[in-house]
């Protein structure tokens, strides 16, 4: 587990290798590539780019237009399941998968082409036909000639759709013109102009004047509007039923095709992503230098692939943060597969650095019981658990880690749920058929009874259960935040930076252990800040022990004036290294110069303000663990008041709002619990 080992590797090889080469890493799952400051592409490794990148981008625009999904979608995986297809392509050499995918993919994207440009024309020449439609519909009442009226020798005579709140104005613009005019529709009028061959122009001028367009009939129609309307719909009807026809020869060729079509096109965008990782090789001539890292570990698997040439290894300190190849190598998260799941969580507070402790197993471990905790309840728990199993039993990898992340949740949320003895918000004993199990004292009498239940009062929470859980959620966030910072320890000591551990990573750990239990001093004197130096009762350090410890309890205590003055003292004792320790590293030369007094102002605010104040926010934050459980046991009263309604309308309604809650308070609590 953690954070592999990285070698960098250097391949040096002829250039006419070149393909061989990229066969060589093609089985090989863990090169990373690094491309060298260069100018210089390898010719070869360009040109399968270039022709693959084209191949690329010609599927890329078919799946687009066709609407094909490269992955099911999370509703399809629920309801069908998943399934996996795969195409076999048989090479004898890697140098041939280029032209094996050219030669395979190509009358396919021809096809494809052909049909959907034929689609495309056709689509248009609807839309250009719909619109002559929609005008001559307006004239199909009218029987006139457009070919005769424009035979006139002496006469210009115009035909134009206009507004029909223009139509007079336009009429006043003409002295010594014929005009008619007839609406058409309510806002539309057709206008009929006459007038001498040598006024001819005073008409467009006129017309564009009022956005009025000169009405024509297409050269290849009749030029009577009522015949050019029969004829176009006729012609409407043919190509719509071609479009049809043509659409569904589409849908079936997409359907025998489907499958080479994802398939060339996760090719071709391997092939170019390889090549274009790989092609700069370097400024020699006839030999070509790949760079890269691989896990340490592979090392010998890896030099069995690339025996034929020359491979230079430089290995990685983990702890040398002076390496220039340290900041540069890659993260390997090395996970066991139950712990894996919960990879994402890391990542979306950001990867660890190289060197660094991979807090994945930390997660695994805390996400569940945070989510669990806010969720507690049997009846949630055992739906949230059987989603998760389902989604794994559907089989889609993008699932597979919310399925194990849902699955462990869950259970956690039920061993929660029978700790409070609760489940869909009803007593755990009362909704357990079995009489044998509902009978047993821890399901019988919770150990921590949340809700109180009494004849003729509604359900509420036990404040006494909710100081227990508060107290509970502290514990567990002092616990978590102790880990982060003895794993910031840990990092600093690995990877050899002492005199960051010395001046800051160390004296702020002292400080946080300090304030914790100066924390509980301050509890133990029931918040009175005078008697925290002079009371001498006794304060369990773990006050939580009082109720599930108490056998212990005498073990676990000292005076509260004695623990005020050690945790005081650690305090101090890590402020005081936190405000010296850097100008101290100044003055002798270890870090860079700069204005002491202002460095001592800085440590102190950022010592005395945010590392103190940071600590109590921080611990405070976890009370949200009892918080949102108190929130979810309250939805879960509401909910249960459904019951009273008659039978018919009760179950519906619970099962309804049970599911509301579920999916609204789980999305809140896994928010949450990424924030912790």
């Amino acid at each position: 587990m953690g954070v592999s080992k990285i070698t960098k590797v250097s391949i040096v090889l002829p250039r006419l290798h070149m393909p061989n080469a990229m066969e060589q890493l093609s089985k090989f799952d863990y090169f990373h590539a690094a491309q060298p400051d260069s100018s210089t592409y390898d010719e070869t490794l360009t040109d399968y780019s270039k022709r693959s990148f084209k191949i690329y981008i010609q599927i890329s625009d078919i799946i687009k237009e066709l609407e094909l999904k490269l992955t099911p979608s999370v509703i399809d995986v629920l309801k069908s399941g998943y399934k996996e297809s795969s195409k076999t392509i048989e090479l004898d050499r890697w140098a041939d998968m280029i032209k094996t995918l050219e030669t395979n993919a190509s009358p396919i994207i021809d096809t494809f082409d052909n049909k959907l440009k034929e689609l495309h024309n056709l689509n248009e020449e609807i839309s250009k036909n719909e619109a002559n439609l929609e005008a001559i519909k307006l004239l199909s009442e009218y029987s006139i000639d457009l070919d005769k009226i424009n035979q006139f020798s002496l006469f210009t005579i115009n035909l134009s759709i206009c507004n029909t709140k223009d139509a007079p104005e336009i009429e006043r613009s003409f002295d010594n013109a014929i005009f008619a005019s007839s609406i058409l529709s309510s806002d539309k009028s057709l206008i009929l102009i006459a007038i001498q061959k040598s006024d001819t122009d005073n008409i467009d001028k006129v017309l564009r004047l009022y956005e009025s367009e000169s009405f024509t009939i297409s050269e290849e129609l009749p030029q009577n509007p009522v015949e050019a309307n029969n004829q176009l719909q006729k012609t409407l009807k043919e190509q719509k039923d071609l479009v049809k026809s043509l659409d569904d020869e589409i849908q079936s060729l997409c359907k025998q095709n489907e499958s080479d079509i994802l398939s060339y096109f996760e090719l071709s965008r391997t092939l170019y992503d390889s090549c274009e990782l790989v092609k700069r090789t370097g400024e020699l001539k006839y030999f070509a230098v790949i760079n890269g890292f691989i896990p340490t570990n592979l090392k010998s698997i890896f030099d069995n692939l690339f025996a034929s040439w020359i491979v230079i290894y430089e290995d990685i300190s983990k702890y040398n943060h002076h390496d220039p190849n340290h900041k540069d190598a890659p993260i390997l998260m090395n996970n066991l597969s139950i712990t894996k799941s919960f990879k994402s969580v890391t990542l979306n507070q950001g990867s660890p650095s190289y060197g660094e402790v991979d807090p994945t197993s930390l997660i695994a471990l805390s996400f569940p019981i945070f989510y669990g905790m806010m969720f507690g309840d049997v009846g949630h728990g055992l739906v949230l658990l059987l989603f998760g199993l389902f989604l794994l039993y559907r089989k889609a990898p993008f699932l597979k880690s919310w399925g194990q992340m849902f699955s462990i949740s869950g259970i956690v949320a039920i061993f929660f749920g029978i700790i409070i003895g609760e489940a869909f918000g009803i007593e755990l004993h009362k909704v357990i058929p079995i009489e044998s199990i509902a009978q047993l004292d821890f399901i019988e009498h919770p150990i921590i009874h949340f809700i109180h239940r009494s004849e003729g009062h509604l359900p509420s929470i036990e404040i006494a259960a909710l100081r227990t859980f508060l107290k509970i959620s502290l514990l567990l966030g002092i616990l978590h935040l102790t880990i982060g910072n003895l794993i910031s320890i840990y990092n600093d000591i690995k990877n050899r930076e002492y005199d960051e551990l010395i001046v800051e990573t160390f004296p702020v750990f002292v400080m946080f252990v300090g304030f914790v239990f100066l924390m509980f001093s301050f509890i133990g004197t029931e918040f009175k800040i005078d008697q925290l130096f002079i009371s001498q009762r006794e304060a369990p350090l773990f006050f939580i022990t009082e109720r599930f410890l108490s056998g212990f309890t005498s073990y676990l205590t000292i005076p509260i004036a004695t623990l005020s003055l050690y945790s005081t003292s650690l305090l101090l004792a890590g402020f005081f290294v936190l405000v010296i320790g850097k100008p101290v590293l100044i003055i002798i030369g270890r870090a860079p110069k700069e204005s002491i007094p202002m460095t001592i102002l800085v440590q102190v605010i950022d010592g005395g303000i945010e590392k103190i104040a940071g600590s109590l926010s921080n611990i405070l934050s976890y009370t949200r663990l009892a918080v949102l459980l108190t929130v979810h046991s309250s939805l879960l009263i509401v909910v249960n008041l459904a019951l009273d309604l008659p039978l018919f309308v009760a179950i519906p309604m619970f099962i309804l709002l049970n599911i509301i809650v579920m999916l609204l308070e789980g999305l809140i609590v896994y928010i949450q619990d990424l924030r912790l």
